[in-house]
């Protein structure tokens, strides 16, 4: 091959090529175009550097900590005369802040707050104190229907930490205690006897005696804690007064009580 041949296609090499892919050189034989190379650019100290390739990596995934489902409290709904007795299992919970409970015609409750209708807060059970786990219901006339009940704990952002499962009651109506017998028990003394109470012994706290002049009769004159204690003499009352009298079975819970059973109204002098 001619020197000036050589010469030519040693140039063209160094140029990246100045035939196309499968072109014949002069002599016959077939030429390779070279890869092009990278584009050198220069550093701040004026040394060619290659361009970097470009390469864009995935944005890693945000890491989310599951929501823990609540912790469980056990419950009780008592069904009573005059009322629904409920008592549950202190908190476990580091997070407690309260308890609320809630009613619904619906068994089925959801362990949200603001209550989901049918479900409401009846006002009765919010308690700070972690060891306060016996309330009332007896915010409704007596019925035949069964009521569902469920209590929650909650932190101190309103979310449900803790729930029961739902249980069921019934609010019954008030018994009788019958009428009460009241005479003179010597000197300034006055006897009172009363029936005792028949319904379930678990709705049963005490008897309150109350005394006054109007219907029906607000003013305290004793309490009487024995289920069988159905008498009392007494030199509370003054001669010459007269007197409405009532006897109450009460049911008391942490939270509040309800009469489960009454006498009947005696007007009574000594």
């Amino acid at each position: 091959m001619p020197r000036r041949v050589r010469i030519a296609l040693l140039g063209c090499f160094l140029l990246a090529g100045c035939a196309a892919p499968g072109a014949g050189a002069p002599d016959g034989s077939a030429v390779v175009s070279p890869t092009p190379l990278p584009t050198p650019t220069e550093t701040p100290g004026g040394t060619p550097t290659a361009e970097p390739t470009s390469s864009v990596l995935p944005t890693p995934a945000a890491l989310t900590t599951p929501t823990p489902a609540p912790g469980t409290l056990a419950l009780e709904a008592l069904s009573c005369d005059g009322g629904v007795a409920l008592e549950w299992s202190p908190s476990a919970d580091a997070a407690f802040h309260h308890y609320t409970a809630l009613r619904s015609e619906n068994p089925e409750i959801p362990s949200a707050y603001p209550p989901i209708a049918p479900a409401v807060d009846w006002g009765g059970t919010y308690a700070t104190d972690r060891f306060v786990v016996s309330a009332v219901d007896a915010t409704f006339e007596p019925s035949q229907p069964d009521w569902n009940y469920r209590v929650m704990s909650y932190d101190a952002e309103g979310r449900v930490i803790e729930a029961s499962s739902v249980v069921t009651a019934q609010l019954l109506p008030v018994a009788a205690l019958g009428p009460v017998s009241v005479e003179a028990a010597g000197g300034r003394r006055t006897r009172l006897e009363w029936d005792a109470y028949s319904g379930l012994s678990a709705c049963f706290t005490e008897y309150r005696i109350l005394r006054g002049a109007g219907n029906p009769p607000t003013t305290l004159l004793a309490t009487v804690s024995d289920r069988r204690g159905t008498t009392l003499e007494t030199d509370a009352l003054r001669a010459g007064t007269t007197y409405v009298l009532r006897v109450e079975a009460i049911r008391t819970t942490a939270l509040g009580s309800f009469v489960v059973a009454q006498s009947e109204l005696v007007t009574y002098t000594p």
